[in-house]
């Protein structure tokens, strides 16, 4: 998601405007955690704020002082707060914060914990950008064991993947069976620990469905019907990724995007890119 900011300058300080509050709530991983995180985005709730026109960090009041860092080119956070959801409400709560009263976010050198996460951030990019030079300086047969050592590495990602969705259809028909009462009764750790073993399954797309399935029991009413379409599509989407062979291919990037694949600007064909002259409104 790439997003725009502006810099205004005043005498004592300047102001980053990073994102609109409707761009945060975009990043939300489910309505949860916009709710908690808009509890947290009163000045009153953090020890500390800052930015330097590049990045922006804060210390959030809770049971403990969490130290939160973000980076809007990207945008990227890093939070000390054990949540597994990303990203947390903490992070959203400043980005929401500063969204309303940027103004808080006074300039200032950033703390020893924050240049620590920006310098690794910058040593990575650096890395990133040397191994892409030295692709282009490669032999064939060099690009033919970079190749083989890449398709490893699919084959391996993508046992694990089949894997966690063996795993994924057991929980959904244990589920099913007890009953969608059942799942209103649970607590926020049963949706948590399946999310978490697709995590290691490697597919964040699939945990992120799963843990915001979590706050549908508690949505009020109509809640077991929205529950169960959502169940429908995510085991709708498991039968897809096993038959993604026999599928277009422009439905096949879709799907392969819902589990948690990620692609790169190569892998498109020439004829999915549009180009246009465009006018952005909000």
């Amino acid at each position: 998601m790439s997003l725009i900011y502006t810099v205004h300058y005043e005498s004592n300080y300047f102001i980053m405007s990073l994102l609109t509050t409707e761009q945060a709530v975009a990043l939300a991983p489910d309505d949860a955690s916009v709710k908690a995180a808009r509890g947290l985005a009163r000045p009153g709730k953090w020890a500390s704020l800052g930015q330097n026109g590049h990045a922006l960090w804060g210390e959030c009041k809770g049971s403990a002082l969490y130290q939160v860092c973000v980076d809007p080119s990207e945008p990227a956070f890093k939070c000390t707060c054990p949540s597994r959801k990303f990203p947390c409400k903490h992070a959203l709560g400043l980005l929401l914060l500063t969204a309303s009263q940027p103004e808080m976010a006074i300039t200032s050198e950033p703390p020893d914990w924050m240049n620590e996460w920006l310098a690794k951030r910058a040593q990575s990019a650096k890395r990133k950008a040397a191994r892409a030079n030295a692709d282009t300086d490669l032999d064939p047969g060099q690009h033919a064991k970079r190749a083989a050592a890449k398709d490893k590495r699919t084959a391996e990602r993508q046992r694990k993947i089949e894997g966690g969705l063996e795993e994924l259809e057991r929980w959904l028909r244990d589920l099913v069976r007890q009953g969608l009462a059942y799942a209103q009764q649970q607590p926020a750790r049963y949706w948590d620990d399946m999310a978490a073993r697709l995590v290691d399954a490697q597919a964040p797309g699939l945990a992120r469905w799963l843990r915001n399935l979590a706050s549908i029991p508690a949505s009020g009413e109509g809640w077991a019907e929205r529950l169960l379409a959502q169940l429908g599509s995510l085991y709708l989407l498991l039968e897809a990724y096993r038959r993604l062979a026999a599928l277009p291919e422009p439905l096949q990037a879709d799907i392969r995007s819902r589990i948690g694949w990620s692609w790169q600007e190569g892998d498109l064909p020439a004829e999915a890119w549009v180009r246009d002259r465009w006018l952005m409104l909000g």
